[in-house]
């Protein structure tokens, strides 16, 4: 279950970076690289050509990634696609070795939804798919301290291994930060005692993952928040403490569902005050 402590040679394995030429898309590449200079992997850098992107600062932006490539002694490989870009890049995901797609996410009027990144999440994809939202340009080259926010103990095994893959690659500190829902009511019942046995009963829970952390040599803390709103809480949780990347576990929803209960996702994105890569683990056949 683990990341091994020790690099391994995967000739074939491929992390795939989509770029566009513009920062952020950059951005998100380092953050590909990092993460196959941990295992190896060779990194490709994919365009899908259209008239909204010049060809030229795209390859501008391949050879700057290319040469902060060396340092890490990663392959790379550049590949041009044409066509609808969401169902190309799937096509090609299906005919290639791959482990991960990591793609940025622009700011625009109506964020994240139904650009490509979005696109993609309604996709069945056969990799694991990373959205990159960048708050800081200069966060990626400085990543000390990590924030996992989740519901509870909910932490599945798939992103324990890219949190844990991502906190090893840039040798930072993790911290869980396990926020219980309640309603006002709920709220008011919890006295100190119940409020530290339910704290409690969540570290006991997440107890194998820590263990996890520190066979790793990840250092980890646990942080726990009774709260009425997740979003709201995560996002006041920032504003007070240090982080330079936040990782979110994606949730695959529905156009129908993301009309009448909105996206959580989207929200946390047009507001984050860090970095932030939302995981969605790829889907089982």
């Amino acid at each position: 279950m683990a990341v091994p402590a020790t690099k391994r040679r995967h000739t074939s394995m491929k992390v795939i970076a989509a770029v566009n030429g513009l920062v952020t898309s950059d951005i998100a590449a380092l953050y590909a690289l990092r993460y196959a200079a941990l295992f190896n992997y060779t990194l490709t850098l994919l365009h899908v050509e259209n008239p909204d992107d010049s060809r030229e600062e795209v390859e501008t932006s391949m050879a700057a990634i290319e040469e902060a490539a060396e340092q890490y002694q990663v392959k790379i490989e550049r590949i041009f696609l044409q066509g609808e870009p969401a169902p190309v890049i799937q096509a090609h995901l299906l005919k290639t070795n791959a482990d991960i797609l990591f793609c940025s996410t622009r700011m625009r009027k109506s964020f994240f939804e139904n650009s490509l990144s979005d696109k993609l999440t309604r996709l069945h994809l056969p990799v694991d798919l990373a959205i990159v939202r960048v708050a800081h340009v200069g966060a990626a080259s400085r990543t000390q301290n990590i924030l996992l926010p989740i519901r509870e103990d909910r932490l599945s095994v798939k992103k324990f291994i890219f949190v844990s893959s991502i906190a090893k690659a840039f040798g930072a500190g993790t911290e869980i930060y396990s926020i219980s829902l309640a309603g006002n009511r709920r709220l008011a019942d919890f006295d100190i005692g119940r409020t530290k046995a339910l704290f409690q009963k969540t570290n006991e829970r997440l107890s194998h993952y820590a263990k996890g952390f520190t066979l790793l040599g990840i250092p980890l803390r646990i942080k726990h928040a009774l709260a009425k709103n997740e979003v709201d809480q995560i996002l006041h949780h920032l504003a007070h403490h240090e982080s330079q990347l936040m990782i979110i576990g994606g949730r695959r929803l529905s156009v129908f569902s993301r009309l009448f209960k909105g996206n959580p996702i989207a929200r946390l994105f047009r507001y984050t005050l860090v970095n932030t890569i939302a995981f969605y683990a790829r889907e089982e056949e």
